[in-house]
């Protein structure tokens, strides 16, 4: 049935004429069933992104953006310009879906799609005449260049159209059966951040690296001030790393404290020297940076890097200072794990082979058919899983409407009476795993609820599969927001990719002839 919301979700109408290149069939490749496969899938996203109208909203929005700011610079949007904006946003949002498909890096990704006849056709890719395909970095920006927010709206537009039926009783998307948006499962767990192991004095090191880095740059684009070589300063603190690390492997007891805390005390006093030489060369660069070859731009780039490294240097050597030399624990929300991803948490599992993780806590629910219906990124500190349930809750219903969300499964950790009570207000049924056991055991023994509990354990394996295939062992990106962005790309590859693997309507006629 329509959702209660769907018509919020609609772009604009503008008009889209659009003219596709010729393009050759695919060739035909015989004795590789794994390449069919593949194939068939393809073909059948390919499908679904046109009939359910992703492409064409993911086209509005890329016409509206850059319409927006051709009217804010007064430059005037000719025909042909409108051409290449529609032709660069159906490429965006294709090479996107494929390259996180693939699982591969930009620079893989280029290489894959030069080879591949039928990633070319998938990214409308000409084949006619000579072959051109996106560079790494123009990968990088197609992915970039468009908000979290919009792929959002793009993945619940994907969602309503295939939970739909038409006037003529059939999926616009031609699923045998609509999915089903009534009962979410919902857990969370840690995506994992591309840091290194967050060592304390590790912090000073990196710090160290990157002002002389900075520096290094400055001085070569002709910005100087008196100083030794920096170079020294980088072989200095990586003698005082091996010092550290070969102090960590001495035997316990005062030899090896009384090591660490020599050696930490060494690194505190260089990094220390090279701030001050950091925070003289941005002073120089913010003055004089018109006096060099470097554009604004770039000089407000090199000083934005620099300036954020300087700012998180002395919470670092506070921070060491305090579990190595003072021997105190530091508070888990005041830990500092990286300098380049301050924003970090620790996620405490206690499980075999990981302990704790280091990331950013995501919840994500899912429906009955395996869609991902909403996956968030947290950027405060690690929550009760039973302080996200309401909100999650009511962030689905305002996204798709009244009909959608209806019962909740989830496991013990989201239970709670406050949330009982909630969801009762809100119409939802709370199937949530209760704490008490008399209470679980009464709950398991109605048949309906034991079943929705038993596929429960289906989400662990959703999450699992989200995580190794769609985001990789940790998310690709640097910064919040780009994070954000990319989990709200990999959602839409994910859910793309299994709504490709359901029955259609044609698979279900077949059978029955």
């Amino acid at each position: 049935m329509p959702n209660d919301n769907q018509t919020s979700l609609v772009f604009p109408d503008i008009d889209q004429a659009f003219q596709t290149t010729i393009r050759l069939p695919l060739p035909l490749v015989y004795g590789n069933k794994d390449y069919r496969n593949r194939e068939k899938l393809l073909l059948r996203m390919a499908e679904i992104i046109v009939t359910s109208g992703v492409e064409s909203a993911f086209v509005t929005d890329a016409l509206e953006r850059e319409h927006a700011a051709d009217v804010n610079q007064q430059v005037p949007f000719t025909d042909r310009r409108r051409d290449g904006v529609q032709q660069h946003a159906r490429r965006s949002l294709r090479c996107t879906i494929a390259r996180i498909l693939s699982n591969e890096s930009h620079r893989q990704f280029s290489c894959h799609l030069a080879e591949s006849p039928l990633l070319r056709w998938f990214c409308h890719y000409g084949e006619v005449g000579v072959i051109r395909v996106p560079s790494k970095s123009t990968l990088q920006r197609m992915e970039s260049s468009v908000p979290a927010a919009v792929m959002e709206r793009v993945n619940a537009l994907l969602l309503i159209c295939a939970s739909t039926i038409d006037g003529d009783g059939q999926s616009p998307v031609q699923l045998a059966e609509p999915i089903d948006l009534s009962v979410v499962w919902i857990d969370t767990t840690c995506a994992e951040l591309d840091i290194h192991y967050p060592v304390d004095w590790a912090l000073l090191r990196d710090g160290t690296r990157s002002i002389i880095r900075s520096i290094r740059v400055m001085r070569k684009h002709g910005l100087k001030h008196r100083m030794p070589e920096p170079s020294v300063f980088v072989a200095q603190m990586n003698q005082y790393s091996i010092a550290m690390t070969g102090a960590s492997r001495k035997g316990r007891g005062g030899e090896k404290a009384s090591s660490r805390k020599t050696v930490l005390r060494a690194m505190k006093r260089l990094a220390k020297k090279v701030i001050r030489h950091g925070r003289r060369y941005l002073a120089l660069l913010l003055k004089y940076w018109k006096d060099t070859d470097l554009s604004e731009a770039q000089a407000l780039d090199i000083a934005g890097r620099l300036e954020r490294v300087l700012d998180l240097m002395p919470i670092a050597i506070k921070q060491a200072h305090e579990r190595i030399i003072g021997e105190r624990l530091v508070p888990t929300k005041k830990k500092l794990l990286s300098l380049y991803e301050p924003h970090a948490r620790v996620y405490v599992r206690g499980k075999s082979g990981s302990d704790a993780e280091f990331g950013l806590q995501m919840i994500l629910s899912e429906s009955a058919e395996g869609l991902i219906v909403d996956c968030q990124l947290r950027p405060d500190d690690i929550a009760a899983d039973a302080t996200l349930l309401v909100p999650t809750l009511t962030r689905i219903k305002g996204t798709f409407g009244a009909s959608a969300a209806r019962a909740a499964v989830t496991d013990r950790g989201f239970a709670s009476a406050d949330n009982s009570v909630k969801l009762m207000n809100l119409g939802i049924q709370d199937v949530t795993l209760p704490r008490s056991p008399k209470a679980m055991k009464k709950m398991l023994s109605k048949p309906h609820l034991r079943q929705l509990q038993k596929r429960r354990s289906q989400t662990e394996a959703r999450i699992g599969i989200f995580k190794a295939n769609f985001l990789g062992d940790n998310i690709p990106t640097k910064g919040l927001k780009a994070q954000q962005r990319y989990v709200a790309w990999a959602t839409l590859a994910h859910n793309l990719w299994v709504l490709a693997r359901l029955e259609r309507i044609s698979d279900v006629a077949a059978n029955a002839a």
